[in-house]
């Protein structure tokens, strides 16, 4: 294929084709890292959400937050973080909860940005490789003095196979580097749907802990009824207070 040169002469005679081979090496590893990457913490939002509910429902915050640290995944260590800061305001808990989405998702880009400066650099060095074949096939005609095939051979074989090289490492780093950000983007939905979702549980067993301390205190109320609903109110909000501070301690 290479005349006299075997493949790995035509590698050593072409510093282009090993930088090259570096890159394809390098491109092929960081995709199948971040395949791995993805595939480890694959989970399915809608099933752990649901599982998630079933603990708000019981009333069992702390299997809710147990439930949580347990997963090793993007949502439940969200879910972790807003379980763990309940006891503080909404804006505080959603600016954590944001913070995580956050965090989650720079974990997700690692070395993306090495796909990306392949897929844009393989072509140019194939191009350069391009050029110094080319150089090297008029070099040979002039060293010669004539412009036989066998001449220029190896600076024409230079020039397209750096081509065709430079073009498969750009075609893989491109093809891997727009699936992981898809998949990215779909998986930052599914977060950001999990935390409003969260905030419906929370809003949803504050409203189910208060309306049991109401009933509570309702019916072992002993003044008359004129004076009962407002005072009765305000009790049952102060017990589900306490009760949430408690469980959330």
């Amino acid at each position: 294929m290479f005349g006299d040169l075997s493949l790995v002469g035509f590698f050593m005679a072409s510093p282009t084709m090993i930088v090259l081979a570096l890159c394809s090496i390098v491109t092929v590893g960081f995709t199948i890292e971040r395949l791995l990457y993805f595939r480890s913490s694959a989970t399915h939002t809608g099933q752990f959400m649901q599982e998630l509910t079933g603990f708000f429902k019981k009333g069992n915050l702390q299997g809710a937050k147990e439930f949580c640290e347990s997963q090793n995944n993007p949502v439940g260590r969200v879910m972790a973080q807003g379980m763990g800061s309940l006891n503080r305001t909404r804006d505080e808990v959603q600016q954590r909860l944001d913070t995580a989405i956050d965090l989650e998702t720079v974990e997700m880009e690692r070395n993306l940005g090495v796909l990306g400066t392949m897929s844009n650099i393989a072509p140019l060095l194939g191009l350069f490789g391009t050029v110094v074949g080319i150089i090297r096939a008029f070099a040979d005609i002039a060293r010669t003095g004539s412009g036989g095939g066998a001449v220029v051979a190896m600076g024409v074989s230079e020039a397209l196979m750096t081509t065709a090289a430079g073009i498969v490492v750009a075609v893989i780093a491109t093809v891997g580097f727009n699936f992981f950000v898809r998949q990215i983007r779909t998986r930052a939905a599914h977060l950001e749907d999990a935390r409003e979702s969260f905030f419906t549980l929370w809003s949803a067993y504050q409203r189910q802990v208060r309306q049991a301390a109401q009933a509570k205190q309702a019916s072992q109320a002993q003044r008359p009824v004129t004076q009962q609903p407002a005072v009765a109110r305000q009790q049952a909000d102060q017990q589900a207070d306490e009760i949430l501070s408690t469980v959330l301690s």
